[in-house]
């Protein structure tokens, strides 16, 4: 009797443990045919396409990180346009142009915040679209960046995280892999990081964008 009353209290625990950790799912992924081949080169420029100074920051340096652990040379938008510098006429398209030649990218790496909702107003299934401006990295940049990372303000037990995550050619602009994720109701903005960087890197993994032997 008190063996099982043991064993319920530790199963107890571990549910108690497990509900309250955040998790990150894919929801929606397109990628271009046969993207593992054919995406250019090892040079990567990466932005989080967000006006939260701390949330770009971090979010730019953990995707670095994991690029460039797998071979990449990375930038991040950071470097190339300073916070102090950093306005809207440093994100026209020849600005970026510039940069772009400047580092030799070949991939661009971009993620945004495309949604927060409750689960009630979840909507699932369907086909997956990338989300905005018909695939072309252009109108990422120069349009609207979501200042909606998580946030203090925003945490509730039934909030979820959209975020969108595209890798584009950096000489055509075109789209090349993009997924969605979500990520529910994190309970700090390093938690909500942590959860979604491990549901991406599984997922450039799995898609043959980064080689999983080098994990």
């Amino acid at each position: 009797m008190k063996k099982n009353l043991s064993l319920l209290c530790i199963l107890a625990v571990g549910l108690l443990f497990s509900s309250c950790s955040t998790s990150t799912q894919i929801v929606g992924s397109w990628q271009q045919p046969d993207v593992a081949q054919s995406a250019p080169g090892t040079r990567v420029f990466v932005a989080a396409l967000t006006n939260n100074m701390t949330a770009k920051q971090k979010v730019e340096g953990d995707l670095g990180n994991l690029f460039s652990s797998h071979g990449f040379t990375v930038t991040k938008s950071l470097d190339a346009f300073p916070p102090n510098l950093e306005s809207k006429s440093n994100r026209n398209k020849e600005a970026l142009l510039q940069k772009l030649h400047d580092y030799n990218t070949d991939l661009i790496v971009t993620n945004s915040v495309i949604d927060k909702e409750t689960r009630e107003r979840y909507v699932g299934g369907g086909p997956y679209a990338p989300w905005g401006w018909a695939g072309n990295f252009w109108g990422y940049w120069g349009g609207p960046w979501g200042g909606g990372f998580y946030g203090s303000g925003y945490s509730t037990v039934d909030r979820y995280y959209y975020i969108e995550t595209n890798i584009f050619d950096a000489r055509s602009g075109k789209l090349v892999w993009s997924v969605q994720s979500r990520t529910d109701s994190p309970s700090s903005l390093d938690d909500f990081i942590s959860s979604y960087m491990k549901a991406i890197s599984q997922k450039l993994v799995q898609d043959g964008i980064l080689k999983q032997q080098m994990l």
